[in-house]
């Protein structure tokens, strides 16, 4: 059975902690290491529904895309957002991962999926930031051609939309 550590160290193979951007706060925040995490519920954003929800399935871990803890927290209390939604992750035992700008800059993450939706060819990275401990280079952002015979750029706009 998966830890939620196990699951973090998968992420970080994929998407390195590392890379993300400075103002980020991605990585491992709330929960215990080695809480099993046989059930996980995926999410852009953690907040008190997502929580909910997680619980009523019975979910040990959210990974989110998007940090629940974005900014310092002072005080843990039930009268702001994030106190709630903390408060509600602790006591339902439900941990969180989230992966927001390592996740963005990753190879196969998601600025490759955006690129391959909207279908772009010769895709290259926008604006490469390193290479991360695989080898592989990363950056924020991607740049392709978009060959689409006979659509204006108002229908492209529109399919993107």
């Amino acid at each position: 059975m998966a830890t939620v550590k196990d699951i973090y160290c998968a992420m970080d193979e994929w998407a390195p902690f590392e890379t993300q951007m400075d103002f980020d706060n991605a990585g491992f925040l709330v929960g215990r290491g080695e809480a099993k995490a046989d059930k996980i519920l995926v999410a852009l954003d953690i907040t008190q529904e997502v929580v909910e929800e997680a619980a009523k399935l019975g979910c040990q871990l959210i990974v989110s895309h998007h940090p629940v803890i974005f900014h310092p927290v002072k005080a843990l209390t039930d009268e702001s957002v994030t106190g709630r939604t903390l408060l509600a992750l602790t006591e339902a035992k439900i941990a969180a991962i989230c992966c927001h700008t390592n996740l963005d800059a990753a190879q196969d993450g998601v600025n490759d999926c955006l690129a391959q939706a909207l279908g772009l060819q010769e895709v290259t990275q926008l604006h490469p930031d390193g290479v991360d401990r695989a080898g592989r280079t990363y950056g924020i952002g991607r740049v392709g051609m978009c060959h689409q015979p006979g659509m204006s750029a108002a229908d492209y706009a529109g399919r993107v939309k």
